[in-house]
């Protein structure tokens, strides 16, 4: 990994206190653009004009074989919306944050601004989550995830109008595995889905800051360059669906991130449970990672549910436990890639 990679995730403490509400909406987006997203394609732009930042969806971005609906394009700009409010407060300008549905721009999933300012909060863990936050793909130690640890998580969710469903009993984990395990043998099979997924493979080493290195899953720099090729040409499901049935069989924790309807608000409030999930679960010493095959299939989606024992929608799966190894941070495109100001305002950003 380059420097340059590394630096969007080295973010420092210069706040913009004596410039601007632009200025510090912009700087804002710094912490915006470090959610996760699927496949790394970062489906964002962020649009600073008059005190007010829109994080908008990039429809060029979108998945239509995986994501059809835009459900995760939404969840995950949702997410970025809420590190971006994080963000704001822990300099001690409260967000205010509109998630409202404006007709005449249907891509602006949330409108942040910087409310007045005030003393700082003292407890940091939250926003010093936001930069430690990272996919773990690696297996996880056999240590189970305390209880009241996960009660804080439902509770984390819970505040956005969301519910967790924790799965530890081994029974259950490998019900769900084999759910997991059979997605991927559903989506590999779709000469669509590999185009797609090839798409957003990268070298470890190179020019773009977007999509998924080799060294996220373990491929060495020379085979990392040959692997879109294979993965358009071979249906490598069962091996996908062997490795994917293992991490979570041996994962302390399943966390199923769900929500009472299942429409365009009700993924914004899942993006933002999500969001405050992974950064409780990180302050918390927890690795976290997506497995939600089983969601992105919808007949599978709708086996999940009586296993989990509730009523709703399964919106974000993930493996929750501690780490054996850390995890090599993803790029991020750089600012000027996706930030836009207006021209009373604009400012130069890098």
């Amino acid at each position: 990994m380059t420097e340059t990679f590394l630096g969007a995730w080295q973010i420092d403490d210069d706040f913009p206190h004596t410039g601007s509400d632009d200025d510090r909406l912009a700087f804002a987006a710094r912490f915006a653009r470090l959610a996760p997203s699927g496949h790394n394609g970062q489906p964002w732009t962020f649009e600073v004009s008059d005190g007010e930042l829109s994080v908008c969806t990039d429809p060029s971005r979108a998945l239509p074989t995986i994501d059809p609906d835009d459900r995760e394009l939404t969840l995950t700009c949702a997410a970025s919306a809420r590190f971006a409010a994080l963000a704001l407060d822990h300099f001690g300008y409260p967000p205010l944050v509109d998630t409202t549905v404006d007709p005449a721009r249907p891509t602006v999933i949330a409108r942040i601004r910087a409310g007045s300012r005030r003393e700082p909060p003292h407890d940091r863990a939250m926003f010093d989550a936001i930069t430690a936050r990272h996919c773990n793909r690696h297996p996880y130690r056999d240590t189970a995830v305390p209880q009241d640890v996960l009660t804080a998580l439902a509770d984390a969710a819970g505040v956005h109008g969301c519910w967790v469903a924790a799965v530890t009993a081994g029974e259950q984990i490998a019900r769900c595995a084999d759910l997991i395990a059979q997605g991927d043998r559903v989506k590999w099979r779709e000469r669509e889905f590999r185009h797609e997924l090839a798409k957003r493979l990268v070298p470890n080493r190179g020019p773009r800051r977007d999509g998924m290195p080799g060294y996220a899953f373990g491929v060495p720099g020379p085979l990392a360059r040959w692997a879109p090729a294979a993965v358009r040409r071979a249906d490598l499901g069962p091996v996908r669906a062997f490795t994917d049935r293992r991490l979570a069989r041996a994962t302390p924790a399943l966390l199923v991130v769900g929500t009472d309807r299942d429409d365009r608000a009700a993924w914004v409030s899942a993006g933002l449970a999500m969001a405050d999930v992974l950064l409780h679960a990180t302050s918390a010493g927890l690795a976290t990672g997506f497995l939600s095959q089983a969601i992105e299939v919808p007949e599978l989606r709708s086996r999940l549910m009586p296993m989990l024992g509730r009523e709703g929608f399964p919106q974000v799966l993930l493996r929750v436990g501690y780490a054996r190894r850390s995890p090599r941070p993803s790029p991020r495109r750089e600012l000027h890639e996706v930030l836009v100001r207006s021209q009373t305002t604009r400012k130069a950003v890098s």
